[in-house]
């Protein structure tokens, strides 16, 4: 029961080191208004014996959790008391951070990417309106979710999403164009670039306008992106008019005789279309097989020829590839189940050296966890990844957890220093999914897929979507904590290595996705996910947080680093423009690294900034004397 005496001052609950318990005890206001404020880099700067209860008190430190709360972690369970005690922690938390990295790859590589392209060539897509629409937006839904958190209320949220754009271009970018040459679609390269630009330059001009952000302003930047995706939409139709009219002509021009030199420059401009407009299933199995087996050796940093493209995987034939009507219904059933729980792919397993086997065991057991519970749909597989039994278990435990892990996230109630599961409505999902599973199980067959299979597509692709937002979260909340123990800023935590663990999701996707011989979509994405970013990730905050419609909201959305972050953004389009026009708009090697030195210009001059060896750019504050 709540104490009711001593009116002027707040009782509050603190769990004690000597019984660990919660009790009630009184703070003056004063005192308790200053916790409230009190940074949590102040907390590391107390003696270790108190620590566990200031890291319970200060809104800060509460405010740097997700699934877990770190401090309590450290400072109540663990019970640190020296420093010694308190680094071998954070070289955890850091072997943590590689084991969600390792977590975020599998789940791009196995199920994120594999949908992408199967949603991409049902929508009748091409690869750049894939790219800057559905794998635009999976890389950035993850930080849209990210800005609408609590944590997120009052963050300098201009600075992160900028920093955020300007490591997946630089590094994501830089990372595509040194793997994969590729001749890019001019156009369309430099209206992207020149969207993102006016995405940036509205940005800033809204939070600066009047000091604070109106419903009015947030709708209008939801307009860039609407017209943003007509013109994409448009380019793509206009695209092919183009294609059908040059069939037309060609095959008009071929049945009259002289007319030879026309039909050859129409044909090279028909292929040149046509490969625009191309998306298919290619069979990444056969370019690892050539990869392994290539002798061909490129210095550093010159530019690789140009592969051929892969072979197109014939997805209808691997659908039915072990099909046949005489077959019993259940035939193999266990031995497929337990096969299909195979954390590591033998051709993988053949084609990998020593090295690359060991980090295939370190990650099973990461890889049996993600196939267990997310069902794989992958038209590149037999059966497109179909496994009747396991499937229809995931049919049952895939909502059921991810319901109650965003559920759970979002009612944020913790005992001790992890997260309570809330299973509220998850509890009531197997009303649905298991008499569901049971006709699944009933009516599919072993050795084909149902013709429902596809469906199997938006729970993988929910989960993957979920999976990627916790550890990219994960990341930066663990990246967070070890920059305020070593007395490192937030802002300058969040600018580099907050920013660059949030573009690992990006790096991964893209860089398997150029490999795999989708450069375009992958070069898209890094392109259209900023836009997004600057624009939808920004105006749906916006519109829900009434915080940024008080008087001087500007100065912390901006936050300590925004105009550094603003002018490296601003010449990062300039410079991608400029080389794009050297190169003639073919990716190079060279190119890559260029941008790979143009963020380490940033991480230098902000850590410069953080160590006040220079100045920002940035304006001093003035204030008027009272």
């Amino acid at each position: 029961m709540v104490p009711t005496s001593h009116p002027e001052r707040i009782p509050i609950r603190i769990r004690t080191d000597q019984d660990d318990k919660l009790n009630w005890t009184y703070l003056d206001h004063e005192f308790y208004t200053y916790l409230k404020n009190m940074s949590c880099m102040t907390v590391m700067k107390l003696p270790y014996d108190r620590r566990c209860m200031m890291a319970q008190q200060v809104l800060d430190c509460q405010n740097i959790i997700n699934l877990f709360n770190y401090f309590k972690m450290m400072y109540c369970a663990f019970h640190i008391s020296d420093m010694i005690t308190e680094i071998g922690v954070m070289v955890l938390f850091c072997l943590v951070v590689i084991a969600f990295l390792f977590l975020m790859t599998l789940t791009i590589d196995v199920f994120f990417a594999p949908t992408m392209k199967i949603v991409s060539m049902k929508l009748h897509m091409n690869e750049y309106l894939a790219g800057v629409t559905l794998l635009a937006f999976g890389n950035t839904c993850p930080d849209l979710i990210a800005n609408l958190m609590p944590i997120r209320a009052d963050a300098p949220i201009f600075t992160i999403t900028v920093a955020n754009s300007l490591a997946i271009i630089l590094l994501s970018g830089g990372m595509v164009c040194f793997l994969k040459p590729f001749k890019m679609n001019g156009p369309s390269t430099v209206r992207d670039l020149l969207f993102l630009l006016l995405s940036l330059i509205m940005l800033r001009s809204i939070i600066f306008s009047e000091g604070n952000v109106t419903a009015t302003e947030s709708i209008v930047l939801m307009g860039i992106y609407f017209s943003y995706l007509i013109i994409n939409i448009l380019d793509l139709l206009l695209l092919r008019y183009t294609i059908r009219k040059l069939r037309r002509e060609v095959n008009q021009l071929q049945t009259s005789p002289g007319n030879a030199r026309v039909v050859a420059e129409k044909t090279r401009l028909l292929n040149e279309l046509e490969r625009d407009d191309e998306l298919n299933i290619n069979d990444t199995k056969q370019i690892n097989r050539e990869m392994t087996e290539s002798v061909e050796k490129v210095f550093f940093f010159n530019t690789p020829k140009k592969r051929i493209r892969p072979p197109v995987v014939d997805h209808i034939a691997n659908r039915t590839i072990f099909y046949n009507v005489g077959n019993p219904k259940n035939l193999f059933l266990l031995t497929e189940f337990f096969e299909s729980l195979n954390p590591i792919d033998k051709e993988d397993w053949k084609l990998a050296g020593w090295c690359q086997r060991i980090l295939l065991i370190v990650k099973s057991p990461l890889n049996f966890f993600l196939i267990l519970f997310i069902p794989v749909v992958d038209f590149e597989k037999d059966k497109h990844g179909w496994s009747k039994l396991l499937n229809c278990t995931q049919i049952i435990t895939n909502p059921f957890l991810m319901i109650t892990l965003v559920h759970s996230s979002a009612t944020s109630k913790y005992y001790a220093w992890y997260i309570v599961p809330n299973l509220d409505i998850s509890k009531w999902t197997p009303c649905v999914t298991l008499p569901l599973a049971t006709a699944v199980l009933i009516h599919s067959r072993t050795d084909v897929p149902p013709f429902y299979h596809i469906m199997f597509i938006i729970l993988s692709f929910s989960s993957s979507i979920v999976v990627i937002w916790v550890c990219a979260s994960e990341m930066e909340v663990l990246t967070s904590i070890v920059g305020i123990v070593f007395n490192l800023s937030g802002n300058f935590m969040a600018i580099t290595f907050g920013s660059v663990s949030n573009a690992m999701a990006d790096i991964i996707a893209n860089s398997n996705l150029a490999l795999q011989g989708y450069e375009k979509m992958a070069f898209a994405a890094i392109i259209g996910g900023p836009v997004f970013a600057l624009v939808v990730t920004m105006a749906i905050p916006f519109a829900f947080n009434k915080k940024v419609r008080t008087a001087g909201a500007a100065f912390w959305l901006y936050g300590e680093h925004g105009e550094n972050c603003y002018i490296f953004l601003m010449i990062t389009i300039v410079a991608t423009l400029w080389w794009c026009m050297i190169f003639n708009f073919n990716a190079r090697r060279s190119a890559g690294i260029f941008m790979w030195l143009i963020f380490v210009i940033f991480i230098i001059y902000c850590t410069g900034v953080e160590m006040d060896i220079v100045h920002e750019f940035s304006r001093d504050q003035l204030f008027n004397p009272m």
